[in-house]
């Protein structure tokens, strides 16, 4: 069988994303979210998912270019003074490498964020990471561990067939090379880490190398590719709803998302849509 696992991060961060995940939530194919618990629409996106129990809502962790939900004082270099977290991903990568005194700080952040999201939602089956930092080797344990603590039964894992991807996109073909290397490595060793405690991904996904470039085409050609299995494959999407604009791809992925075109993909593959809660479910039935 193919089951797919449409998803779309950055729940709570605007309006405009709220906007966007809801309406590609209730006219198109989106059936997951994750949220953003810090963000100044997140209780807003708590609400929209209590109103709509058919979306299945996890949590985006927040470790870089987000707000954290402890005081600044709390976590030391790895945030500002105004409760933002370090903004260059580059910067924020070496620096939670190299400085393991911010391990007990940012056990501390994330857990946090865990409890937060439960507070806001009532449930939580699937974590993953903004700009995918929960595969980072600091963040990795500390989340594994979480998820056992509060059983959480899914992690994503960023691993995507980056050939499959290239014979869709050719832009770009040195940076998605260097990207897979860096993310499936990252992601093996996160694997390992999760069978070890039983927790569950998908079998394969996509969304990281065309992050912020996605077209219909290249969409459609994707869930023409799908296998049999588990995938995921995760969207940005935000709408115009008469404030400040969000940017034009944002807006083309809740177009893409709403696509009579593309449900019609899914519809030709045989692709059934499903969420982190039925992968989850599916692994205890077995």
């Amino acid at each position: 069988m193919k089951r797919l696992i449409v998803n779309a991060d950055d729940f709570g961060l605007s309006p405009e994303v709220n906007a966007g995940i809801m309406r590609a939530y209730r006219d198109g194919i989106l059936r997951s979210a994750s949220l953003m618990v810090a963000e100044p629409s997140a209780t807003a996106a708590a609400q929209l998912a209590r109103e709509n129990p058919g979306l299945d809502v996890g949590l985006h962790a927040v470790v870089c270019r987000g707000r954290s939900v402890l005081d600044p004082s709390r976590l030391g270099a790895a945030v500002q003074a105004s409760g933002e977290f370090i903004d260059s991903p580059v910067g924020a990568g070496m620096r939670y490498f190299f400085d393991r005194s911010l391990r007990a700080a940012m056990t501390d952040e994330l857990r946090a964020q865990v409890e937060r999201h439960l507070e806001l939602v009532g449930y939580l089956n699937h974590i993953d990471g903004h700009l995918n930092f929960h595969v980072h080797p600091l963040f990795a344990d500390i989340l594994v561990d979480l998820a056992v603590e509060y059983k959480v039964p899914c992690i994503r894992l960023p691993r995507e067939p980056v050939m499959t991807t290239l014979r869709l996109r050719q832009d770009n073909a040195a940076r998605k090379l260097v990207e897979s290397v860096i993310f499936r490595t990252l992601s093996r060793r996160t694997l390992s880490m999760m069978l070890a405690h039983g927790l569950s991904s998908t079998d394969t996904l996509f969304g990281l190398h065309q992050s912020g470039h996605l077209s219909e085409d290249y969409v459609v050609g994707v869930l023409d590719r799908v296998r049999d299995g588990t995938t995921e494959m995760y969207f940005h999407p935000a709408a115009d709803i008469g404030g400040t604009p969000p940017a034009a791809q944002a807006q083309l992925e809740v177009e893409i998302l709403t696509s009579p075109r593309v449900r019609a993909a899914i519809d030709r593959n045989g692709i059934e849509l499903i969420t982190f809660a039925d992968l989850a479910n599916a692994k205890l039935a077995a």
